[in-house]
């Protein structure tokens, strides 16, 4: 019997019935220490659900996957079922076989696959203590958390925090109302009077194991009111605070051996019984002394045929007792205890740092110990736990050289992790120890890439640029590596100035034995970067494409190249090249199983296909990316995905999703900002709302700098919202700019939007000159996937055509505008077509099939593939979901499509209905 958590259970046994139905979900309590967060799961657990349990303590923390392993160790005997990268993944995060160094997610993707492969039933996942996991095993599993959908699998997870994540359902567990407070009293604590009860319930403050603890610990003078002061109150301490001293109490009524076995397992915390015994007999407790722990309800203590194997405190706060409550040296000896008996390399982690918990001062022997743990660590892709490491052996070490490489990798892993503020101030401790060239650019290195994430590219390359020259000499490589990046930052953040800073560094770093850098080609591309981007007049963008090739060339397995090539590609208005680039590099990302890169590849990838004319594919992929991107936390990443995603709702006309988008923009991270104002001006301009249209649009040419790539590919739409809002002023410098781009480009695309916006200034003849030239570029390349803007130069022309008296020509032109709007589904420029030839008498008639509308992205992703022959669990391991939720989508997609089985999609000829 819980009480007062009628609405909370409520929730859980939704979600339990849920998991019944094979959708999956996952929930995280969260609240103080006793407030009853386990007693939840516990009556999750009480369902009969097949249930697996792991906990997370403080110690445990340190040890890469220990919370995992718990949870999972019943499936460990399926693992080789698991597709072999996954498999892999799991058994080096385990240390079952050599380290993969995969991706961290990759192992939360074999988990969920694991998980949702589990039993004929449904599974339930319950992890208490989550703010104690370690780190690798609270990432992995809230990845998992976020990829649910169709597994039969509910998870739940318990915390003392309030930290965010985003994407799984929380709960607030608050105190108990004070009725409900004095019905679990009288229940559970048995007679006493009033007045000590009114105490009670005062004290314990709607705390449950407060009210069960200080009732527990009353003489029988004070149940029947005729003693003095509670053993408990201690004014204005908290109530979890007073139930510690109230276990406190209890363990020192123990005798002293017991405390010993106790305090050994309180500070390792791991619960194996074997090396916790072991330390504990060098202390002098013998092997009897858990005994009375166990009998007092102290610990749990489980085992097979008489002999102990785990040992597991009854409540977090006991352990808290048993170790915080004891002096000081019997904890140092009982940290020396443990790594005594812990040998060997599989407990090379936790043997350094019972070590390193033991010295006062510094040790460089101990930190020596502590960095092999962050390599082994980093080898299982826990890069919070290496930084961890890497930190105290930098704290431990007396040469100030080598502390602050030890420093410096704990930062350089503390920005993988997304712990930005740790990873500054571990910079900062750098600089105070060291002049040491190559170490003070790793640290600048660092605080570029923390400007980056924050939303300042052009602040984060100028930081390397500035670090490249002062390390070239010493290190070329280093500063290649930061040029590649500044490079990257300066297309990423619109910055001529860097781009022309990087293209010098790189020219004077080529006659220094950089390998892969070549002052004659990225260099060179970097110089027509920046005039572009300063307005200059460019008459050849060659420079730029052969930047592309030699990245591609170099690029082997370093995705910031081939990143680096797709943006100077877009740039360079190659879009098939930006295509080829983002489809190579998603690819290496699936086959790799890198899913930390992923959702920059296909945004990439998605930006291509949106310039490109491949509106659905490109929502595919930006789809996708944005739910990986949430699922592993990196918000910079979402800003530019919401505006990719912004725009192709425009296009649709889906007024109320574009504005939505463009709204959670954060206005400090410039990509998402002006892919947000792009999007939200191309959807008044499809409205009609031309004025609307140029408030957004004008933005992105005058009035401040501008991110000039997306800039020139708005540019058209600037044009015709400024000539439809009586203001052509504002189109002359944006058209000037994007013909001499267009020249340059030289593309059939870009030709004939130039063509078309002259022809939207012009006036008479000499407007349908452009226009009907316009007109012909896209007719002679009717092939290609460019048929929206074939689609609005259509309608610009028939609407030209229809003021020109020329009936009959603007009917025919018109008709194809409307049949092509309405192919791909761009409802409000259909509309506005529908308008033009209904003003000359004609209907039109939506004759568009549609059946990829009637997926969502997902399932047009999963139906592809499924079409192409792939099966399902490997479709799962493509798309990094589980084989059940491939399952669901194929599910909901037949009845869509009008199909009952995977044979009858090839019929479809799903790659057309694009």
């Amino acid at each position: 019997m819980l009480y007062g958590r009628t609405q909370e259970l409520c929730t859980i046994d939704r979600m339990l019935a849920a998991a019944h139905d094979r959708r999956s979900s996952a929930l995280i309590i969260h609240g103080e220490a006793g407030i009853g967060k386990s007693a939840l799961l516990g009556y999750a657990r009480a369902s009969g659900m097949t249930a697996l349990e792991a906990f997370g303590v403080e110690c445990e923390a340190k040890y890469p996957f220990a919370g995992l392993h718990l949870l999972l160790r019943p499936l460990l005997d399926h693992v080789h079922k698991l597709p072999p990268r996954q498999a892999a993944a799991l058994r080096g995060a385990f240390g079952l076989g050599p380290s993969t160094s995969q991706d961290l997610f990759l192992t939360g993707l074999a988990a969920l696959t694991l998980l949702s492969e589990h039993g004929p039933g449904p599974v339930l996942c319950l992890i208490d203590d989550l703010q104690w996991l370690d780190s690798a095993s609270a990432s992995a599993l809230l990845f998992a958390a976020r990829r649910l959908e169709a597994e039969g699998v509910c998870m739940i997870f318990t915390s003392r925090e309030d930290d965010p994540a985003p994407g799984i359902l929380r709960m607030r567990l608050g105190k108990l109302p004070d009725v409900a407070a004095g019905e679990l009293l009288r229940a559970r604590a048995g007679a006493m009077s009033a007045q000590t009860s009114r105490r009670i319930l005062n004290e314990a403050a709607g705390n449950p194991l407060a009210l069960l603890e200080f009732s527990a610990a009353l003489t029988d003078d004070q149940r029947a009111g005729r003693a003095g002061p509670l053993p408990s109150a201690v004014d204005a301490e908290p109530s979890p605070s007073r139930v510690q001293r109230a276990f406190r109490a209890r363990i020192e009524g123990l005798p002293e051996a017991t405390q010993l076995v106790l305090l050994v397992a309180a500070a390792d915390d791991m619960g194996d019984a074997e090396p916790i015994l072991r330390a504990a007999g060098r202390l002098g407790a013998g092997g009897d002394a858990l005994g009375p722990a166990e009998q007092a309800g102290i610990v749990h203590v489980t085992g097979d045929g008489g002999s102990v194997s785990r040992i597991r405190f009854r409540h977090p706060l006991i352990r808290a007792a048993a170790y915080q409550g004891t002096p000081h040296h019997l904890r140092v000896a009982a940290h020396r205890a443990l790594a005594a008996v812990l040998t060997g390399e599989a407990h090379t982690g936790r043997r350094a740092w019972h070590l390193a918990t033991a010295v006062r001062g510094t040790d460089d022997e101990v930190a020596a110990e502590l960095e092999r743990a962050a390599v082994q660590a980093l080898d299982r892709q826990d890069t919070p736990a290496a930084s961890a490491a890497f930190e105290r052996a930098a704290a431990l070490t007396t040469d100030e050289r080598t502390r602050a490489g030890r420093l410096v990798r704990a930062a350089e892993l503390a920005v993988r992790a997304g712990h930005l503020d740790k990873a500054v101030a571990l910079a900062e401790g750098v600089g105070e120890l060291t002049c040491d060239l190559p170490v003070r650019a790793r640290a600048d290195h660092i605080w570029a890439s923390v400007e980056f994430e924050r939303g300042s590219a052009s602040r984060a390359g100028h930081i390397l640029v500035k670090s490249a020259r002062r390390v070239a000499a010493a290190d070329p490589e280093a500063a290649t590596l930061m040029l590649v990046d500044a490079a990257r930052n300066a297309v990423f953040g619109s910055d001529a100035g860097l781009a022309r800073a990087v293209a010098a560094a790189l020219a004077c770093l080529d006659g220094r034995g950089g390998r892969g850098v070549s002052g004659t080609s990225l260099a060179r591309g970097l110089m027509t970067v920046a005039q572009v981007i300063d307005d200059e007049t460019v008459h050849d963008l060659g420079p730029v494409r052969e930047a592309v090739g030699f990245l591609l060339e170099t690029a082997q397995d370093q995705p910031a190249r081939y990143l680096l090539a797709g943006s100077l590609s877009l740039l360079a208005g190659d879009h098939v090249m930006a295509c080829r680039v983002g489809a190579s590099l998603v690819a290496q990302c699936r086959g790799q199983g890198l899913i930390g890169v992923l959702p920059s590849a296909l945004a990439l990838l998605a930006q291509a296909q949106m310039v490109n004319g491949r509106h659905r594919d490109a929502a595919e992929a930006a789809d996708e990316a944005l739910r990986v991107a949430r699922d592993i936390g990196q918000s910079h990443r979402v800003q530019h995905l919401g505006g990719i995603l912004a725009w192709l709702a425009a296009i649709s006309g889906d007024a109320a999703g574009c504005r939505a988008l463009a709204a959670d923009m954060d206005l400090a991270v410039e990509a998402g900002r002006v892919m947000g104002a792009w999007a939200s001006g191309l959807l008044h301009l499809g409205l009609g709302d031309s004025r609307q249209a140029l408030e957004h649009l004008a933005p992105l040419w005058h009035g401040g700098r501008r991110h000039q790539t997306v800039a020139l590919y708005a540019a058209p739409d600037l044009i015709e919202a400024a000539v439809r809002a009586g203001r052509p002023d504002l189109a002359l410098e944006p058209l000037a700019e994007f013909e001499h781009w267009a020249k340059a480009v030289g593309t059939p695309l870009t030709a004939a939007g130039a063509a078309r916006s002259r022809g939207m200034l012009a006036r008479g003849a000499e407007a349908g000159t452009h226009l009907a030239e316009a007109v012909r570029i896209h007719e002679r390349h009717a092939g290609s996937d460019h048929r929206f803007e074939r689609a609005r130069t259509e309608l610009v022309y028939g609407e030209f055509l229809r003021r020109d008296k020329q009936r009959a020509a603007a009917r025919e032109h018109l008709r194809t505008a409307f049949e092509l709007f309405d192919l791909l589904g761009a409802h409000p420029w259909a509309r506005r077509a529908r308008t033009e030839l209904r003003a000359l008498g004609s209907r039109a008639v939506s004759r568009a099939k549609g059946l990829a509308s009637l997926l969502t992205p997902q399932e047009l992703q999963v139906v592809r593939l499924a079409a192409g022959g792939m099966a399902n669990r490997e479709i799962a391991a493509h798309l990094f979901l589980s084989p059940r939720t491939i399952e669901y989508h194929l599910y909901k997609a037949y009845p869509k499509l009008g199909v009952g089985s995977r044979a009858e999609l090839a019929d479809l000829d799903v790659p057309s209905m694009c």
